[in-house]
């Protein structure tokens, strides 16, 4: 798959990477969906009438761009699996439903991989003191919930979160961490469910 089928794969999707801004708790008694889960609804709704997504640039996204294969390759390095990578030249949108999915970083028989290269050093640093799922969870929601969708929508029980940063010392430049896929596939599907009827009597 080119980058431009990919990227038009995703427009007015509720992307795993972006998942986590459904997810939040509504102030309002009743209601499915927070204001902030709301706005990320109108979004996508401009993305799908205008056919166009809000471009993101930026020093730490090209960092991460720059760095990723290098940690792919130091990573593979160590793994005892076999890896198909989504990175550099391949591209990959794993559907869930009509108006979500992810794109995994990579995939194994029976993991998911995602690849984080923090531009600030201390934040892979707190990346190395995350200890198992509920730890992750709690500091990184937005990873979280982004490999709880991947692993849903590439049918993967388990994900390997990998951190990589080539300033650090050799033996702390790499962190990888298992995470699995909790009992959360119905909190999700009730977001994604309000979201997209939202979704749909706007662009409607």
């Amino acid at each position: 798959m080119t980058q431009l089928e990919w990227e038009a794969q995703r427009i007015g999707k509720f992307t795993a990477s972006e998942i986590h801004k459904l997810m939040g708790t509504p102030r309002k008694k009743g209601e499915t969906l927070s204001e902030t889960a709301k706005s990320f609804v109108i979004e996508k709704a401009a993305e799908i009438l205008t056919g166009q997504k809000r471009p993101i640039w930026g020093a730490a996204l090209d960092w991460g761009v720059e760095h990723e294969q290098e940690a792919f390759i130091h990573f593979n390095n160590q793994s005892e699996q076999i890896w198909e990578y989504y990175g550099g030249q391949e591209f990959k949108f794993y559907a869930y439903g009509v108006f979500s999915g992810a794109s995994p970083d990579g995939l194994s028989n029976s993991h998911l991989l995602e690849i984080k290269c923090p531009y600030e050093s201390h934040n892979h640093i707190k990346h190395i003191l995350i200890k198992d799922n509920e730890d992750f969870k709690s500091s990184k929601p937005e990873y979280y919930w982004q490999m709880q969708l991947g692993m849903l929508a590439t049918e993967k029980s388990k994900g390997i979160f990998v951190s990589y940063d080539p300033r650090m010392p050799e033996d702390k430049q790499i962190y990888q961490l298992e995470i699995y896929l909790d009992d959360i596939k119905s909190e999700i599907d009730d977001k994604i469910s309000a979201a997209s009827e939202m979704l749909a009597e706007i662009i409607s």
